[in-house]
């Protein structure tokens, strides 16, 4: 309490003394849910197209090898929003976070003990029936720890009747797992225009505005027009070689199984129905321009309220996604497609426009990077490092590659050029992205990779945070 009490006096301090003097820049922050690195922003060879993806990163830095701290929405969410890596806080999977961490502060609560009006809506933190939800919103803390002064939750889309994939069983049989196309108000619309509402005011204070994307997370919906832009004959599907699996070990099998329906059950389906396996790869993709459509909407939004020029946008994906890859649909792996993510950072006068960054970083950094770019003092004990110099520098040498986690105990490091994976069990994997990106030939067990190996391995989590496991809930 004494320590949250200084933090808001310190804050009052700085807002006092230096105010708007210092010219304290709003911030915008973005995310996107279940966005892969198989789009247009990556290579304009790639199949999804995402042209304000791509204006927004000729604004500033675009990290071409940027990776979440963990495949799954909750955990990687609360990474990036408290700075801790899952080995430090214990949040592996989907426990209820503020229940296990409940007097940390958040990065926009950090912003707004410093003087910033913090407001949100749409998916930011995981949403679903447990505490700390707030459909979306994430934080059912207390005010004087709660991450948004105001926030506006996650509304429902008006996508009615039977599924639009064809499936009544299982959980591709219910609407949260449909796909197709619908021609109707959604989830993110109604996000977008609540933030374009607050675009549209006069703020006396710098603004942390965030803006949680719903999509091209399942289910994978787009209008008409957009699947226009992907004709059903022309969708491209992943490499998928059949003996892919013959050089990996059960462990890497298992978890692959995680969202094996979502894989096997389309796959038996003829081509041209609406559950098939080529039908759902084509919504994901119109999916994914949809997301990338909404995400256009804020940008012309916020360069026509007048503050982009003192703006920090921030854009990043809670993580990747299997789109058939590696034999698997959705997350939850240690492979590169569920890892990778579009990560974007415009910040007036230290990026320069069009700028590219091929170093790998973890989202972890986000917090910490934010805080330093807006002139704030560190916030002491969290992870990662500050992204800052490779934003005036990207090539200069970084000796920090990213570490993921699926559960505990198991991890994958990804450096410039190697993604090594250790599972709980000892097993090992490792892929040479220079030649094999699509990761289908398990070096590991080649003795002249032994010093790769070795060298990775070094980087591992020395201290692994237990498992967070919430106190029993009563079910009445």
């Amino acid at each position: 309490m004494k320590k949250l009490l200084l933090i808001s006096f310190v804050g009052f301090l700085f807002s006092t003394c230096f105010g708007q003097q210092v010219n304290k820049p709003n911030i915008l922050f973005i995310s996107i849910d279940d966005m892969n690195d198989w789009t247009t922003l990556f290579d304009k060879s790639n199949p999804i197209k995402t042209p304000n993806l791509e204006r927004l990163a000729a604004r500033g830095c675009f990290f071409e090898r940027a990776y979440c701290t963990s495949p799954g929405c909750a955990p990687s969410r609360n990474s990036i929003m408290t700075g801790l890596k899952p080995t430090t806080s214990g949040l592996y999977g989907f426990q209820p976070w503020r229940e296990a961490l409940p007097n940390e502060v958040t990065l926009p609560k950090y912003f707004n003990n410093y003087g910033w009006a913090t407001r949100g809506a749409g998916k930011l933190f995981h949403h679903g029936k447990q505490p700390g939800s707030n459909v979306g919103g994430g934080d059912d803390a207390p005010a004087k720890i709660n991450s948004f002064e105001e926030f506006y939750p996650m509304q429902m889309g008006n996508v009615k009747g039977a599924n639009l994939n064809g499936f009544t069983e299982g959980k591709i049989g219910v609407k949260a797992g449909d796909w197709g196309e619908a021609n109707v108000k959604m989830v993110d619309h109604y996000t977008v225009e609540w933030i374009e509402e607050q675009l549209a005011k006069q703020w006396d204070k710098p603004l942390f505005l965030a803006a949680g994307i719903y999509k091209p997370h399942l289910p994978h919906y787009a209008p008409s027009d957009i699947f226009d832009l992907y004709p059903f004959d022309e969708t491209r599907l992943p490499p998928m070689p059949e003996d892919d699996f013959d050089d990996l070990s059960e462990a890497a099998y298992k978890m692959s199984q995680n969202q094996h329906f979502r894989y096997q059950l389309p796959m038996e389906q003829p081509e041209n129905s609406p559950g098939s396996f080529k039908k759902m790869i084509q919504s994901y993709q119109a999916s994914a321009t949809f997301a990338d459509r909404m995400i256009g909407r804020i940008i012309d939004k916020w360069d026509e309220s007048g503050m982009a020029d003192n703006t920090i946008i921030v854009l990043w994906a809670d993580h990747g996604y299997h789109l058939g890859d590696k034999k698997s649909v959705v997350k939850f792996t240690l492979w590169e497609k569920a890892n990778r993510v579009p990560f974007i950072i415009v910040a007036p006068g230290v990026t320069t426009p069009g700028s590219r960054c091929s170093r790998p970083v973890s989202l972890v950094n986000i917090y910490k990077t934010l805080v330093e770019l807006s002139g704030l003092p560190q916030k002491e004990g969290i992870d990662g490092n500050s992204l800052v110099p490779l934003l005036k520098n990207p090539n200069m040498e970084w000796n920090y590659p990213a570490l993921m986690s699926q559960g505990e105990g198991n991890y994958a490091i990804r450096s410039d050029r190697w993604r090594y994976i250790r599972y709980k069990n000892g097993e090992e994997e490792l892929y040479d992205h220079d030649n094999d990106p699509w990761e289908h030939n398990n070096l590991a067990g080649d003795d002249k990779y032994a010093g790769v190996l070795a060298e990775h391995r070094q980087y591992l989590p020395k201290n692994e945070a237990p498992s967070f496991k919430p106190k029993p809930r009563n079910k009445e």
